[in-house]
């Protein structure tokens, strides 16, 4: 071999070697994320998987096979819960993203010395604790002297008993909570998206004749398309994860009527015992949420705002 072939193998060897070891460099800097990633989502996902393959204690837990996913489809409480989940996410979704949206162009258009004040009232019922919400609510839902029936009463209708304590209003009471405390996270990601809108496109859009509704629904709503996607995501995903505004006040009561996926899961588990058929719920809910968000990515892009990104 000549002395060229043997300088042009090292110089080639050594280019190799220094790429493995960039390669090798660069995969550390991966490592943390993928770390937390195995730790916190990956085991913790596979583990409930076997544990819904169970059937009995942990001390005593035998192999079932696919026996609780035909025990929890079989039980009318889950297609209850699933007809409350989906009258949850039909109405809040867009009832928030509505109001948010009319607060959000209103605050920012209409208001200049008093807006960090409408920014704060609105927003606040999202950072307040949700023990107190549901304490301020059973009491405005309270039967006899609670505020809702007061004006209920005003318009003729007069209820025996508090609407979460009715089986045929109950989940309507708390989608009503719900979309209070919620409205405000809307209506920010709104005031994001309207802050970033360019300033030429509105101009244009001005000098064109396009005022008031009209500039609104023609040009900046249809700007603000990536956070209207981004909240139905949050949106789908916050539903279906919908547990401690229902646990406290009504416990998915009365007769079940407001049961929700994850008061259901936490009986199942946590009261009954039953944690093969808590972990199979898990799994369906799971199953549920990536399907749901996987259509809605393809139907609507994956785009998100900055604000979404960082949304837990």
């Amino acid at each position: 071999m000549s002395t060229e072939a043997m300088r042009a193998g090292s110089t080639i060897a050594k280019v190799g070697r220094r790429s493995a070891s960039r390669a090798s460099r660069l995969y550390l800097f991966v490592l943390p994320a993928t770390l937390l990633f195995v730790v916190f989502i990956a085991y913790p996902i596979l583990w409930v998987a076997g544990q819904s393959l169970y059937v009995g204690t942990s001390a005593g837990a035998v192999f079932a096979g696919l026996a609780n996913y035909r025990t929890v489809l079989g039980d009318p409480t889950f297609w209850t819960v699933v007809r409350n989940m989906f009258l949850w996410g039909v109405i809040t979704i867009p009832v928030q993203m509505l109001i948010g949206g009319l607060l959000a162009y209103f605050i920012e258009r209409h208001t200049h010395a008093l807006r960090g004040f409408f920014r704060t009232m609105f927003f606040l019922p999202v950072v307040t604790s949700v023990s107190v919400i549901s304490l301020v609510w059973v009491q405005i839902y309270a039967p006899y002297y609670g505020i809702a029936q007061e004006y209920l009463k005003r318009v003729g209708i007069v209820m025996a008993t508090s609407p979460i304590g009715d089986p045929e209003t109950a989940i309507y009471a708390l989608i009503i909570v719900n979309i209070w405390q919620w409205t405000g996270f809307s209506m920010l990601m709104y005031i994001a998206g309207i802050a970033n809108l360019p300033s030429e496109v509105l101009d244009a859009a001005r000098i064109d004749g396009a005022k008031g509704w009209r500039l609104a629904v023609h040009v900046i709503v249809p700007m603000l398309a990536p956070a209207t996607k981004s909240l139905l995501l949050l949106g789908v995903i916050g539903t279906l994860q919908t547990f401690p505004i229902v646990h406290l006040m009504t416990g998915g009561g009365p007769n079940r009527a407001s049961e929700v996926f994850g008061t259901f899961i936490f009986k199942q588990s946590f009261v009954l015992g039953d944690t093969g058929s808590g972990a199979a719920l898990s799994v369906i809910v799971l199953v549920i949420a990536l399907t749901l968000s996987l259509i809605q990515i393809a139907a609507l892009g994956a785009r998100l705002t900055p604000a979404a990104r960082q949304h837990p």
